[in-house]
């Protein structure tokens, strides 16, 4: 049963760095990690003394405790109190996904506690171990990730004041709707997001232009309609474009120039909706990548940004 998982998993990172999928970041590291058993009341120690542990809860639903969210996180040695980075993935295939386990496979969770942050990875609803059903992007999504919110900050080793949210693909969008719901989030990395799902996937949407990226339409409106009531209404429920103005967060935005999944504009779009509020917002489109940004290329960006948003290092703010 999940709630009795006895198998302690050593990963063993490669030290190589691998390109960012849909599913995860890809990052690089030397440690191996260890993953304590679900519950995350035993914790268990790696061969290594700077090795991170890994705990594994599932934590129940507010509105049903029989169902369950899957939650990963690590921490710095010592006692805190130390900022939070919570990761959200993007949409995984298959029947057995990985869920927010792929950001500890990838030594993102790790590495995030080297840092100095307290390192969250959430299993999305219907992903990993995770009860669904999945309900693209939703309520029932949105719901769970604020509910781990929640819960880490009422732990002592976290400064509740500086939380940061970090997503990919549909991560992003969860990690936008979200920080629109709760102006305590510092700071949110968006990469790779669509912001206006009725403008990319209605039934008024424009072609796309290549046939790849038609397809890839046609395969999206079938998970609306499976994940949702297949209204337009419901994707514009799901569109951070039309909540931007409630985001008190600092952001900055992700997208390859090549990305035919999603619309750079609408990273653009996004990034000026936000500055209206007073907040710092940044868009950056890199001209060589798709969908996937790889990792080690992002993280030149994404690292001084949050490190100057949550208070880990002193530096100017970033440019605009």
């Amino acid at each position: 049963m999940r709630r009795a998982l006895l198998v302690t998993l050593v990963l063993k990172l490669l030290g190589l760095s691998l390109a960012q999928t849909d599913s995860a970041a890809a990052n690089h590291g030397s440690g191996a990690p260890m993953v304590s058993p679900a519950g995350g009341a035993e914790s268990r120690t790696s061969g290594s003394a700077d090795s991170a542990i890994v705990h594994v809860e599932l934590r129940p639903r507010a509105e049903d405790p029989s169902k369950h969210v899957e939650v990963f996180w690590t921490r710095p040695h010592g006692n805190g109190p130390w900022p939070l980075i919570m990761f959200l993935h993007g949409h995984q295939d298959g029947i057995a996904t990985p869920g927010g386990k792929a950001f500890v496979d990838y030594g993102v969770l790790e590495d995030a506690a080297k840092r100095g942050y307290v390192g969250v990875a959430v299993s999305q609803p219907g992903y990993g171990h995770s009860d669904g059903p999945a309900d693209f992007m939703g309520p029932f999504t949105v719901g769970a990730v604020e509910e781990v919110l929640a819960y880490f900050r009422g732990q002592p080793f976290v400064r509740r004041d500086r939380i940061a949210l970090e997503g990919v693909s549909r991560g992003a969008v969860v990690a936008g709707l979200a920080a629109a719901h709760d102006r305590r989030i510092r700071a949110i990395v968006l990469i790779s997001g669509a912001y206006d799902l009725a403008a990319l996937y209605g039934p008024h949407a424009a072609p796309r232009g290549t046939a790849l990226a038609d397809s890839f339409v046609t395969e999206m409106r079938s998970d609306v309609r499976r994940e949702t009531d297949g209204s337009t209404e419901a994707l514009e429920d799901r569109s951070v474009l039309h909540v931007a103005g409630h985001i008190r967060a600092a952001a900055m935005i992700l997208n390859g120039a090549q990305d035919f999944r999603t619309d750079p504009r609408q990273s653009r779009a996004l990034a000026t909706a936000i500055r209206r509020n007073g907040v710092f917002a940044r868009a950056i489109i890199y001209p060589e990548f798709g969908h996937a940004i790889p990792y080690d290329r992002r993280e030149r960006d994404v690292r001084p940004f949050l490190d100057h948003y949550l208070g880990q290092s002193v530096m100017t703010p970033p440019r605009r």
